[in-house]
């Protein structure tokens, strides 16, 4: 017999952070950042593949996933502690064409207007991910990326850069989106 996994609570403030970063970085490569959406489009198939191993009933790995992940990618930088504050080891530099608010004639993805409830003619939509495993990845990553200083830049969309932190949280919240929509589709078009 298996015991059930431990009641593993949700912290509101790394809910907040990840929706308000999330939604910057996202309306940032809305507005046409074509080396940030690709980035995006990397952060996503990590959260997905990250995922993938855990069990629905099983939050608490979701979460130790999110630790993982920032802990990964901060011991791929050998800095100092003091150089890795506020996300300065990790920073994505968009080429000046494409800078916040630049809208290029080419686009990240082509839109695919003849098949319903595709985002792109080149890829179908994967399956959605269990909105409890996505909130317990994002609470985990946040956590980790907080005891490792990081704070949210201010000055990130002016300067013209996102760090790994941000672009990484904008993939949970599109993640989210994705769940939130096929949830809201009837049944049999799921």
């Amino acid at each position: 017999m298996v015991a059930p996994e431990p009641h593993v609570p949700l912290s509101a403030v790394g809910l907040r952070l990840t929706d308000e970063v999330g939604h910057a970085v996202l309306d940032w490569v809305a507005a046409g950042d074509l080396s940030l959406s690709a980035a995006l489009d990397q952060h996503v198939a990590a959260v997905r593949a990250a995922l993938a191993a855990c069990e629905p009933e099983e939050p608490g790995s979701a979460r130790l996933a999110g630790q993982a992940a920032h802990e990964r990618a901060r011991s791929r930088v050998a800095l100092p502690h003091h150089a890795r504050r506020r996300g300065a080891a990790t920073r994505l530099e968009p080429d000046a064409a494409s800078g916040p608010g630049a809208v290029s004639s080419a686009t990240a993805e082509t839109a695919c207007p003849d098949v319903p409830f595709t985002d792109s003619a080149s890829q179908p939509d994967a399956a959605p991910l269990p909105l409890r495993l996505l909130l317990h990845y994002a609470c985990g990553f946040v956590e980790a990326a907080v005891r490792a200083d990081w704070w949210p830049g201010e000055g990130e969309a002016a300067a013209g850069t996102a760090d790994f932190e941000s672009v990484r949280l904008a993939a949970v919240c599109r993640l989210i989106g994705h769940t939130a929509a096929a949830a809201a589709l009837p049944p049999e078009l799921r």
